[in-house]
């Protein structure tokens, strides 16, 4: 493989070192947050409906139904919380369904878990990969120019 023996363009090394440093922060704090979500690892409890709640952009609209929710052992009593992937047709003000609050604020989830985690985690992946790719350009041995060999010892 020949390379042209020129330098990084620190410009675009600078505007990848931000995106990772920016992708890393957003993602790796919630991280936990993501492995809880897919496995549902907290509280076994009874979501209530209370009423729909919808949201439109850009000519689409996204309903969750909100409510109560209640632990199965009665330690965690959440008021106002969404049902995560609770849609228009899910339910009706009163019904209830089974869900685990895995500590999300404002939202609690379906027992068989959810895989919200994969945007968490590809964006953790690839914040990783955005900064492993600027320290190479920057902190590996500069490139050799075509055609030459190394020095023999």
């Amino acid at each position: 493989m020949t390379t042209s023996g020129r330098r990084p363009s620190g410009f675009v090394s600078l505007l990848l070192l931000l995106l990772g440093v920016l992708l890393f922060w957003l993602t790796v704090p919630n991280l936990g947050d993501a492995a809880r979500t897919a496995t549902a690892d907290g509280p076994l409890g009874t979501f209530t409906a209370t009423r729909l709640v919808c949201a439109g952009h850009a000519g689409h609209t996204t309903c969750e139904w909100l409510g109560t929710f209640r632990s199965t052992d009665g330690t965690v009593d959440l008021g106002s919380v969404k049902l995560y992937g609770s849609d228009r047709d899910a339910f009706e003000a009163g019904r209830t369904a089974p869900a685990v609050d895995v500590g999300n604020p404002g939202r609690v989830y379906d027992p068989a878990g959810s895989y919200t985690w994969i945007v968490t985690v590809g964006l953790a992946v690839l914040s990783y990969a955005l900064l492993i790719t600027v320290a190479r350009r920057h902190l590996g041995p500069p490139p050799r120019a075509a055609g030459v060999l190394p020095a023999a010892s």
